[in-house]
């Protein structure tokens, strides 16, 4: 049996990692993240009237892919996923709202990051630990931390983080992959995180805003699974509002995406929870395409949602096709 580095322990490369470790091989993961989580994160921020919980990265997802679908069930039966039975629109050019199709959309429980502490259940994966390069050759890669200290020899290395990153950690070894890491662009999101000591008046769960000059996507999570506490909402902004304010403060940024939701949501009373989060990497603008990459005279590959799409299955299929060609 062989052995892998994966490093990046989110979707993609746990979904990898999974893929291996079930045909018997030997499987370490490293995650800069302190827990499970990355854009699958959930944020709790203790208030009077108890904890409220903030998916401030993805909000959902979907299943289309009969792979992702059997994995999802079981994670489900598991208690770590959960049917969202909300309701949802989106909002046209014009402002007129329309209800979005009735696609079956899920959530982590008891939080988003539920999926991932799903995935890496039974796995070897080290967080907190941010992989800095690596050194030697096919059947003999050293992986090297932050600090410098040597986190093992594999045969086979998998990299499964944003598109920036592994551009600067392969360029040495695999040009190929690295160039076309290099020619992605990652799009940035704030997002403001918002809880109430009572549900706002609005008649939906989740709204998409075709064309608003700040809003991208606003959820609720009140009728979330798993979800307890005060009112709780998500504002993410627009990828061209984020970037123009990028550089700009979170208490300053949630005070003007609060707005916004007073906009559409009418007259808001004091907030419980007034704070924001800044996503450098938040989705691919677009992808290359082929699902992974992978240099088999380096045993070095690339998978995540820079190749495949930006919706969290079109991350877990990269990681799982990269795994499934690793095996052949």
């Amino acid at each position: 049996m062989g052995s892998f580095a994966i490093i990046g322990a989110g979707i993609s490369g746990l979904a990898c990692g999974n893929a291996l470790a079930a045909a018997g091989h030997q499987v370490s993961l490293f995650d800069k993240g302190r827990g499970p989580g990355g854009r699958m994160s959930t944020r709790r921020v203790d208030t009077p009237f108890g904890q409220a919980s903030f998916d401030h990265g993805a909000q959902f997802f979907t299943e289309r892919d009969a792979d992702f679908q059997r994995t999802i069930s079981a994670l489900e039966t598991q208690g770590a996923v959960g049917l969202w039975q909300g309701e949802f629109v989106r909002f046209d050019s014009k402002g007129k709202q329309h209800a979005l199709g009735d696609e079956p959309r899920y959530v982590g429980t008891p939080g988003m990051n539920g999926v991932v502490r799903g995935l890496a259940a039974g796995l070897n994966t080290t967080w907190g630990m941010r992989v800095s390069g690596l050194s030697g050759r096919k059947g003999a890669w050293q992986v090297h931390g932050e600090s410098g200290e040597n986190l093992g020899l594999f045969d086979q290395v998998v990299c499964a983080v944003p598109a920036e990153q592994v551009s600067d950690l392969l360029a040495p070894h695999t040009p190929a992959i690295a160039v076309k890491a290099k020619a992605v662009r990652s799009l940035p999101c704030w997002a403001g995180l918002f809880a109430f000591e009572k549900p706002l008046k609005i008649d939906w769960d989740m709204a998409r805003f075709d064309a608003h000059p700040v809003l991208d996507v606003t959820s609720a999570g009140l009728n979330q699974p798993g979800r307890t506490g005060p009112a709780s909402y998500v504002v993410h902004g627009h990828a061209d509002w984020s970037i123009a304010h990028l550089e700009e403060g979170a208490d300053q940024i949630a005070a003007l995406l609060l707005k916004e939701l007073a906009k559409i949501a009418g007259p808001l009373p004091t907030p419980l929870v007034l704070s924001a989060h800044r996503w450098r990497y938040a989705r691919v603008e677009t992808s290359h395409g082929p699902g992974y990459l992978y240099d088999k005279d380096q045993g070095i590959g690339a998978c995540g949602d820079w190749l495949a799409g930006p919706r969290v299955e079109s991350a877990w299929v990269s990681g799982h096709h990269l795994g499934q060609a690793l095996l052949g």
